[in-house]
């Protein structure tokens, strides 16, 4: 029979259950030394700070994906040039979406949607 081991992540509201239960629950014999509380404590910091750049990140992701929906939309009535070599081709851009796989342009009698990070150049507006 097979064991599977399951991986979990330990929060830092866990992670701070878990280090007052071990000072609670430690033997006043042997308290644990200020090396090892020091240790612990570094730990937390640690764990409190990467939560803290996580959140950052998601913020500056979604506001990096609003500045790219406003810009796109500049784009409107221009022609645009994407794909390389034989794949290339021009088009006039009547609109954009936004959808789950990012920003996309749909061109004047083109069918596809092009993806905004295919376009390769942007001429002015005539």
């Amino acid at each position: 029979m097979a064991i599977e081991a399951t991986q979990q992540s330990l929060g830092k509201d866990q992670f701070l259950l878990l280090f007052t239960k071990q000072l609670q629950y430690q033997d006043p014999l042997k308290p644990m030394g200020s090396a090892d509380f020091t240790a612990q404590m570094a730990q937390f910091s640690s764990l409190e700070q990467m939560f803290n750049m996580n959140d950052n990140f998601e913020k500056l992701l979604k506001r990096q994906e609003s500045l790219e929906e406003s810009a796109s939309a500049n784009l409107i009535g221009r022609q645009v040039k994407w794909g390389e070599g034989d794949e290339e081709s021009t088009g006039i851009v009547t609109g954009v979406g936004f959808g789950e796989d990012g920003t996309y342009l749909m061109l004047q009698g083109i069918e596809a949607q092009v993806p905004l990070s295919e376009i390769r150049e942007i001429y002015a507006q005539q």
